[in-house]
């Protein structure tokens, strides 16, 4: 077991770069802490090694809008009207838009926070019968 945070990321950089080259061109399922097994296309593994060297070197890891839209799995063009939105920041480099790893979990987890409170109000109103 990798005792270093250095030895972990070497390691799950490992794992996800043999995950890779077994996969080819198809969907691999991955299983993160037990649970249940995701299929993950070959950009989404590309996208997460990109993640974890840029957590490795202890930078931030910038994403182009095709892996910040893989990573929300949104289209993007959505995300790029997000992120003209201001609702996700970002930087550009020429005639490219970056997007911060972090800025990115962010927005997912407030996303997902509102899609949580949106599911229980629909609950109550079934439950009170408004529905």
């Amino acid at each position: 077991m990798p005792n270093t945070r250095s030895e972990r990321f070497a390691a799950l950089d490992a794992q996800l770069e043999s995950a890779l080259r077994h996969a080819g061109d198809q969907a691999t399922a991955v299983t993160v802490g037990g649970g249940e097994p995701i299929d993950l296309p070959p950009e989404t593994l590309k996208t997460l090694r990109k993640v974890v060297h840029g957590l490795a070197s202890g930078t931030e890891p910038m994403l182009t809008t095709t892996e910040a839209a893989d990573f929300l799995g949104v289209s993007r063009p959505y995300l790029t009207r997000l992120l003209k939105a201001g609702r996700i920041p970002y930087r550009r480099k020429g005639n490219r838009h970056l997007v911060p790893a972090g800025a990115l979990r962010d927005f997912k987890a407030q996303r997902d926070h509102q899609l949580d409170q949106l599911d229980r109000l629909a609950d109550a109103e079934e439950e009170l019968g408004l529905r």
